[in-house]
């Protein structure tokens, strides 16, 4: 698959310009809640935009073939580049998929990579998961809400601001304190806490 063919964001007014990779939401997330479904924004953000529905898929489908993907990803993340975010839509599917990620982030050690997944809740895949975890340059949160249990220790945490056990900053581009995830880079610090998010 030609590079170009992959559907790479370049951020939007809450990120700011930090790139990211995204795939279709609900087939991808094999860890996600009742509650979350009902409350996707990615879902609904699918629907309004049809174009990014495409590219997701076919995102989706270059990620089954191992070498392609983690080629094409690292010819389309440069080895300098500050900051990038996988998955504003869908969440780490399988072990092999998580695979692909440690490899990429792992042969762009200077790059900052955040992600958010329910997957965690998955005991076959959480193995994986902690060895993404585990890299230096990988900021990895276990998403939750009120419904479901709270995330293994050692692990920084999503929450939802609803959820009574709620711990963490307050996002601050949610609250006004910050105009962008750029410019507040909470997240992608190593070794800051949890966060809160409003439901959007």
């Amino acid at each position: 698959m030609n590079v170009a063919q992959v559907c790479v964001g370049t951020g939007n007014s809450k990120l700011g310009y930090i790139p990211t990779f995204s795939l279709p939401s609900r087939l991808t997330c094999p860890g996600a809640s009742a509650w979350c479904i009902k409350h996707c924004y990615a879902r609904r953000f699918e629907r309004l935009r049809p174009f990014c529905r495409m590219g997701y898929s076919r995102n989706l489908v270059l990620t089954w073939d191992t070498d392609r993907f983690v080629g094409t990803m690292l010819a389309r993340i440069p080895p300098e580049l500050p900051f990038f975010r996988i998955h504003v839509s869908g969440d780490m599917y399988d072990q092999e998929y998580i695979e692909h990620w440690e490899r990429i982030c792992r042969q762009r050690p200077r790059v900052h990579f955040c992600a958010y997944t329910r997957s965690w809740v998955l005991p076959e895949l959480r193995p994986a998961l902690e060895s993404l975890k585990q890299l230096s340059n990988v900021s990895l949160f276990a998403s939750t809400d009120m419904t479901m249990s709270l995330p293994p220790e050692g692990w920084r945490a999503a929450f939802i601001e609803d959820d009574p056990r709620a711990s963490g900053l307050e996002c601050r581009e949610q609250n006004g304190r910050s105009d962008s995830c750029l410019n507040c880079r909470y997240c992608f610090a190593p070794n800051a806490g949890n966060v809160v998010f409003r439901v959007h």
